[in-house]
């Protein structure tokens, strides 16, 4: 392998590690998100009302 292949294989891996990351991240963001490896999503569920050191906030 010469230099430009090294590199453009180095490339390729840092993008499929990027792309592999991002569509694992959507499940986190509340994007329904579905794949071969992953359940079908939750229904959404009720929003509850939480206090954290004496500060009410309504939990999704």
């Amino acid at each position: 392998m010469n230099v430009l292949d090294l590199i453009r294989t180095k490339m390729l891996k840092a993008k499929r590690l990027d792309d592999a990351q991002f569509l694992m991240a959507k499940a986190y963001r509340g994007v329904a998100y579905v794949d071969a490896h992953h359940d079908e999503p939750k229904a959404a569920e009720e929003t509850r009302e939480l206090t954290y050191r004496g500060q009410h906030y309504a939990h999704h």
